[in-house]
């Protein structure tokens, strides 16, 4: 008998030890940034990625690449953790999925991050496979590299101001009633009373560090955000700005105060979810809408078992953005719940990221079964690397609970996001060109089917468009003939030139917004199960369903705004920095 029991005891320990070794395996990853340090909004003329926001997206590009690509290069400041069969030099557009707006300075943001992901790549004849199928290999052997030692020239999709991709990476833009429900903010007793309070703070602050972009009666709680990020750059960039606010002693904490002033106001604006009175609250539109972008990413990558050869899904998904998808996600996903932080503004170049994984060898295929699926979030807080990225729970999960089921993160994310263009325009009251037509009874957007692809948004609106024309045709046609109405020509005059409808492209977005056959789990969180030994149970700090209603000191009340108390805040562009920027002197 002893023998036995000493057997089963070894057993145990056998089991014990391979559930130990196993690995974490990332199969897919969807980063979602925020542009590097730009010029400041104030200033009235467009925006600018500086040379400041340059390298800040560069150093964070080479980090992802130690993490998912190359850890043997050097750049380990976010951990290491390799995506399998992602090409380790030269870019593979099947295997990425590179997404902005159509705005300059984010544009260039993704340029210089991808400079830092794929760095220039020197051709070689006698190198085999993708290489030596390089378009710089000439009929003699020889080889032309591109400019600038190899220059690697990513695939960037640009959603422009007429591309209804573009509601997903700003879904705030263009939609009138979430710009409605922020500005309700400037009507609650909070703000009116934060203004009072802070009138002789901001009085202080000389309208002369505003180079004239901001009258001496405008400097205001009102423009908070605004006013925070031009003294921002200016503590950067001028001399003058950096020694009153960092050296003058009169001028001590203020720079801190204005940014916790910035805070609060970007959180009323495009947070504070708890205070929603639906699920259609349009003050987190562009959280609601990011949020239908990322599980879609992941939706394709669970479709096609981790196969990105076909192009059909991306094992790496980079987005580019502003800092309204941050704070809107942050409270939609409660994550200022766990940590206040999440209410501040993100510095320049932070990302979120959402990694799919499951537990094995490291050698593993990818997982049959979704239940062997799961998703962590990571926030990385610009470029201060600290050797790995920081995991936060989601869904008002407790601390332990940041390893998140794949059907779970499914079913929450399908709850809280906008992901069709007819419900967007429908929840905010859009009049942008491209939900013209799109109308209920007519037209059917998004199908649930994976298989069928429905109707391009871009085409959706055009047909609205000819639908109308035509229906509008045979009411004169009717009137003509019934009525009596004759036309008759009158003098030519010049002709009218209007622009077109910019639609000439396909922004290859109908994949990213479908919804995988049978892929959304029904309303409530998916059971597991006691005999699932590999999931471990996850406490609960708060009921999701009820919207947070619950939160705060003694609850939210109708015509709060939630918690007032004072939060830190994220370190902002000095963390971008390790010594303060010396520039020359103004003139």
């Amino acid at each position: 008998m002893l023998a036995l029991f000493l057997a089963l005891m070894a057993a145990a320990w056998l089991i014990d030890a391979a559930d130990d070794m196993k690995y974490y395996q990332p199969w897919g990853a969807v980063v979602y940034t925020r542009t590097g340090e730009r010029t400041p909004i104030l200033r009235g003329d467009p925006q600018i990625l500086s040379a400041v926001g340059a390298q800040q997206m560069y150093k964070l590009g080479q980090n992802f690449r130690g993490r998912y690509i190359n850890a043997l290069g050097g750049h380990t400041g976010l951990g290491q953790e390799p995506i399998q069969s992602l090409s380790p030099d030269l870019i593979n557009s099947n295997q990425l999925k590179i997404m902005t707006l159509d705005t300059p300075y984010l544009v260039a943001s993704a340029q210089a991050f991808l400079q830092g992901l794929y760095p220039p790549y020197t051709l070689n004849s006698t190198r085999a496979g993708l290489a030596g199928d390089a378009t710089g290999i000439l009929a003699n052997n020889s080889v032309i590299d591109f400019p600038m030692g190899g220059y690697q020239y990513p695939q960037i999709e640009v959603a422009g101001e007429y591309d209804p991709n573009g509601i997903y990476l700003g879904g705030d833009q263009s939609c009138p009633l979430s710009s409605q429900e922020s500005m309700m903010y400037l009507t609650t007793k909070q703000f009116l009373n934060t203004q009072t309070l802070t009138k002789s703070f901001y009085e202080a602050i000389d309208a002369s560090y505003f180079d004239g972009h901001l009258a001496q009666d405008k400097i205001d709680y009102i423009n908070a955000v605004a006013i925070y990020d031009y003294l921002s750059y200016g503590y950067v960039h001028d001399s003058q700005t950096y020694k009153t606010f960092a050296n003058d002693s009169t001028y001590a904490g203020v720079y801190d105060q204005l940014r916790y002033l910035a805070d609060e106001q970007a959180w009323y604006y495009w947070g504070n979810t708890s205070q929603s009175t639906s699920d259609n609250d349009t003050r987190a539109m562009a959280g609601k809408t990011i949020s239908a972008l990322i599980l879609g990413q992941f939706q394709k990558i669970v479709t096609e078992s981790g196969n990105s050869t076909n192009g059909k899904s991306h094992l790496l998904s980079l987005f580019f953005g502003e800092h309204e998808p941050f704070i809107s996600l942050f409270s939609l996903m409660e994550l200022d719940f766990i940590n206040e932080n999440f209410r501040s503004i993100p510095p320049f170049a932070s990302s979120m990221v959402f990694e799919l994984f499951s537990m094995g060898s490291g050698n593993d295929p990818f997982p049959s079964d979704p239940q062997d699926l799961w998703i962590r979030f990571y926030f990385q807080n610009g470029t201060d690397f600290k050797g790995s990225l920081q995991a936060y729970p989601m869904f008002g999960r407790g601390p332990s609970g940041t390893d998140m089921p794949w059907l779970d993160f499914q079913n929450m994310m399908s709850r809280i996001m906008t992901n069709t263009l007819q419900d967007w325009c429908g929840q905010c009251s859009s009049g942008a060109l491209f939900c013209w037509g799109v109308d209920n009874s007519t037209i059917n957007i998004i199908t649930s089917g994976s298989q069928s692809r429905g109707v391009t948004p871009t085409v959706a609106g055009v047909i609205g468009a000819v639908v109308t024309l035509a229906v509008a045709g045979i009411l004169f046609a009717l009137a003509m003939l019934i009525g009596g109405i004759r036309f008759h020509r009158v003098q030519p005059s010049k002709k009218s030139e209007l622009g077109g409808f910019k639609g000439s492209a396909k922004l290859a977005s109908d994949p990213d917004l479908h919804l995988a056959k049978n892929g959304v789990a029904p309303a409530g969180i998916v059971s597991l199960g006691a005999s699932d030994t590999k999931r471990v149970a996850h406490e609960r700090v708060g009921s999701w369903e009820l919207r947070q209603k619950e939160f705060g000191p003694g609850g939210a009340k109708s015509g709060d705004l939630g918690d007032e108390s004072r939060r830190g805040s994220f370190e902002a562009i000095e963390a971008a920095m390790s010594k303060p920027v010396q520039p020359d002197e103004r003139v």
